[in-house]
């Protein structure tokens, strides 16, 4: 469907924007997406969602009219704003696309030498096979993803989670997944009488009952504050009355245990096993929303500073040589990550809840390894697909299905998992990988290996920092509660948008329904602001007087002589991950 058509269509409203009064309760619930939506898994990962009784606790409000402004997008504006969407990751270009076809002016700025963000999709010069640095899956409930891939014109297939013939190997015992499946007890774990014969996946759902039961006997709200403030160990040990061999299997197993002492609500503990995947590459995304553009995406061009005036915002971005220049727009989006966004000036700062929902944002260290084989030995074990798992190093193993080369991801690991490859060499960490490969799959490895490979460390990435978001438990709450803030709200003229900023976290789709929320309340005019001062001042907020001349802030006024100093990030190279050939 055309841009022409989508714009006549009427501006979808978002519920809950006009009623500010319970917006906590609504932001505390949605934390819970996560565990919700395994709990449903849980029941039968082949249910229609939408005759579940636990929709109403897992489904955003707001869902089916984020699905239409992909479909039809916004309704085409009476009044054009020049827009600066700061990053190029999905977030961005989403926004950016919705905001251009509804008639606005919008420039990218993107820190990085590429586009995409944390999607990343390595392509090999030698063999042309691709292996997936970032984002690699969407699970078949993410209807809005799946339509904005199909409205652009790319190509979905199925992503295999799993193979029954993969490996488990952890206690010096190797054993084929379809014998973990019906006797997790072999790998050597003392389990209860009621915990043998299930499968890891299984047992965890045994401990997810008890909060399913919980959320139908208490209700949404009143079962988020038992839980909220647990870890996911304390849950499954207490709560899911699990014995510690069972735990220890989950942590062994499904990897679980890089998520053992953060937020049981928001670990991520799904275990939906219909994935999708972008036939191609997950790159073929993000280039596919660039295409669609009709403004300029400047790359190499980090921001430094923002000033807000009564009308306008001045953006200062450091140039490839070093200098700053300066751009006005209405309104600026800004969906880089956390620590990206506090590495601006701004003036006037932010307000101090905004900087302490921004620091209590916690990445989650990511890391990958891919190993270039001569020929996919996997398949002399008859895989064709999913992941063996290991409590050595590496911990997960994805193997690419038939026909699609021997780049093997040979190491995924997360959370405290990643440790292992912190601080490695390249060359050390594929040879850790390799190691961990061969001793599943025997020395043959080691001969076809081909000498090449690459690293991808998200958490020494200087533009994200993390993989992604996963919050601790909530002890307290306060009106300074991270996890409370309504990012949709913009601060004057500056909107956010990211993974960071909705839920459940993690997820390519969480970025664009955060892009569609602010493209509709941008192309709406909505304002949060309280201006005090003349047009030709930055803003002074109520309640908050700012001194230019007292302020350590980024001071934008040409009489400045001596620029700020440059973050020392934008002097690294833009290469963002390792490649080793030997």
């Amino acid at each position: 469907m055309g841009a022409t058509e989508r714009r006549g269509r009427p501006l979808p409203q978002i519920p809950g924007w006009q009623a500010p009064g319970g917006l906590a309760q609504t932001l505390r619930l949605l934390v819970l997406v996560p565990i919700l939506l395994s709990l449903v898994a849980s029941l039968d990962w082949r249910a229609d969602h939408s005759q579940d009784p636990l929709e109403k606790c897992t489904h955003d409000p707001d869902y089916e009219q984020l699905l239409k402004v992909v479909t039809l997008g916004l309704n085409r504006t009476l009044r054009p704003q020049k827009v600066i969407v700061v990053g190029a990751g999905v977030a961005g270009l989403v926004a950016a696309r919705v905001l251009s076809d509804a008639g606005h002016k919008v420039t990218i700025l993107e820190a990085n030498n590429r586009i995409g963000g944390r999607i990343f999709t390595y392509r090999d010069p030698k063999t042309g096979w691709t292996g997936e640095l970032g984002a690699m899956r969407m699970p078949s409930s993410h209807r809005i993803l799946h339509e904005l891939c199909h409205s652009l014109g790319l190509n979905l297939t199925k992503f295999i989670q799993y193979d029954k013939n993969t490996w488990t190997e952890v206690n010096n015992v190797k054993l084929r997944n379809y014998v973990v499946e019906k006797m997790p007890e072999k790998l050597g774990y003392a389990l209860r009488p009621r915990e043998k014969g299930h499968s890891p996946e299984g047992i965890y759902q045994m401990a997810l009952n008890k909060a399913l039961k919980d959320f139908k006997v208490l209700g949404c709200r009143k079962a988020m504050k038992k839980f909220e403030r647990l870890t996911l160990l304390e849950y499954l040990l207490g709560e899911g009355n699990l014995s510690q061999p069972a735990v220890q299997l989950l942590g062994d197993v499904l990897s679980k245990d890089g998520f053992f002492y953060l937020s049981f609500p928001g670990s991520r503990a799904r275990l939906a096993r219909r994935y999708s995947r972008i036939v191609g590459g997950w790159d073929l995304l993000p280039r596919a929303l660039l295409s669609s553009l009709s403004g300029p995406v400047l790359l190499n061009s980090p921001v430094v500073a923002m000033t807000q005036y009564q009308h306008h915002v001045q953006v200062q971005m450091a140039t490839s040589h070093h200098n700053l220049k300066t751009l006005t727009a209405d309104v600026v989006l800004l969906t880089a990550s956390g620590p990206a966004v506090q590495r601006i000036r701004f003036s006037p700062p932010l307000p101090h809840r905004l900087q302490e929902a921004l620091r209590g944002l916690h990445y989650v260290p990511a890391t990958k390894v891919y190993l270039s084989f001569r020929r996919p030995f996997w398949h002399d074990d008859h895989m064709k697909g999913g992941h063996s798992n290991t409590n050595r190093p590496s911990r997960m193993i994805f193997y690419p299905p038939p026909h699609e080369g021997a780049l093997l991801l040979a190491s995924y690991t997360w959370s405290d998992a990643a440790a292992a490859f912190a601080g490695l060499s390249p060359d050390e960490a594929l040879r850790l990988a390799l190691r961990d490969v061969a001793a599943l799959h025997g020395p043959v490895v080691y001969q076809l290996w081909d000498g090449r490979g690459i690293v991808k460390r998200w958490a020494e990435d200087p533009h994200s920092q993390g993989g992604f978001v996963v919050q601790p438990p909530v002890l307290w709450h306060s009106e300074d509660n991270a996890q409370d803030y309504n990012w949709a709200v913009p601060y004057g003229h500056i909107y956010f948008a990211g993974e960071h900023t909705a839920y459940p976290h993690g997820w390519v789709e969480t970025a664009v329904k955060s892009a569609l929320r602010a493209a509709i309340r941008i192309n709406s005019g909505q304002r949060h602001v309280s201006p005090t001062s003349s047009t030709q001042e930055p803003w002074q907020w109520k309640g908050h007087r700012h001194s230019m001349a007292r302020s350590t802030t980024c001071h934008l006024a040409k009489r400045d002589a001596t620029p700020p100093p440059l973050q020392p990030q934008f002097s690294l190279p833009h290469t963002t991950h390792n490649r080793t050939a030997y």
